[in-house]
């Protein structure tokens, strides 16, 4: 029988991104994805229903439960249903969570961000400071020439740095992890690609680390959109990881000045939502600290 309460697990400060991550694939059992479904709001039962196809529905089925299980852990003093949880969104469509709905809740304020594809759905949680995240197949094939195409949506530095690779499987890899990491930053900004188009900053990597990177400005934006992206450019902090060996997984968190130090990131894997709920202690499949330290490429361990 499915549990109405999730164990809790805890953010100690603002530094630190949890990463939760399950493989639809991994579950197959009928009745856990019926025990799921009671977890949905009827709009987002409504939603799954309109998909179209088993697993279209599926997957966003246990995309909807990751992100509902995963709030609900870290509520610790006011035990929430993760059936409970009501979600809003801000002017620019970036849903959150409507803790107005709450009495007495003295939780820190938490940040959340989902990404997902066809074989991996993946949510990250920080405190005080927003996050974005975004996951992409490693193996995802360019339909067009990589070059042309980074043409069209990356900035010209970006592109310089991609004609300078002669392989075109290390072209390509190359291409998707910057792809990976820019749209985790427009997601962290939470105000769409309109906001933040991919031609308008650079993402490079930063000089003598092993999976650092910048943002920097680009010196193609025109007088109206850099008065509109004036205020976006703070610090951030970006890490490149490897997910479940297939994917790549790119995470961007603001910068708190007064924190200081290297962005810490546990990553939970989760081959059943259903186990995790059921479990009476959480610890994390792997721990790293990223900022240059750890290697781009880390294979994360299952636990």
């Amino acid at each position: 029988m499915l549990c109405g309460l999730v164990h809790s697990v805890h953010l100690q400060h603002s530094l630190e991104t949890h990463l939760w991550y399950i493989r639809p694939d991994e579950v197959k059992c009928a009745s856990l994805l019926k025990h799921y479904s009671q977890l949905l709001s009827p709009t987002e039962k409504d939603r799954v229903l309109q998909m179209r196809g088993d697993e279209l529905k599926k997957n966003a089925l246990l995309a909807r439960t990751l992100v509902r299980t995963t709030i609900a852990r870290y509520q610790t003093n006011n035990g929430v249903d993760p059936r409970s949880l009501m979600f809003k969104k801000n002017i620019y469509g970036k849903p959150e969570v409507d803790w107005k709905n709450y009495t007495n809740c003295n939780n820190p304020p938490l940040h959340f961000n989902i990404s997902h594809t066809d074989s991996l759905n993946a949510c990250g949680v920080t405190v005080h400071v927003r996050v974005g995240i975004d996951v992409e197949n490693k193996e995802r094939k360019i339909k067009h020439d990589v070059l042309a195409f980074a043409e069209r949506f990356y900035s010209a530095d970006e592109v310089k740095f991609l004609s300078t690779i002669p392989d075109p499987e290390v072209q390509r890899k190359e291409f998707i992890k910057l792809w990976t990491l820019k749209e985790a930053y427009v997601k962290a900004l939470g105000k769409g690609f309109s906001a933040a188009p991919f031609n308008t900053f650079t993402i490079q990597s930063k000089a003598g680390t092993e999976g650092g990177y910048n943002l920097c400005k680009t010196s193609k934006m025109t007088v109206s959109s850099l008065e509109k992206t004036e205020k976006c450019y703070g610090e951030w902090r970006f890490a490149l990881l490897e997910l479940a060996d297939s994917h790549y997984a790119a995470i961007c968190t603001e910068d708190d000045q007064a924190s200081g130090g290297a962005i810490s990131i546990d990553i939970y894997t989760e081959e059943s939502i259903y186990s995790v709920i059921s479990s009476s202690h959480l610890s994390p499949s792997c721990r790293c600290t990223y900022e240059g330290d750890c290697p781009k490429n880390h294979p994360v361990r299952r636990r």
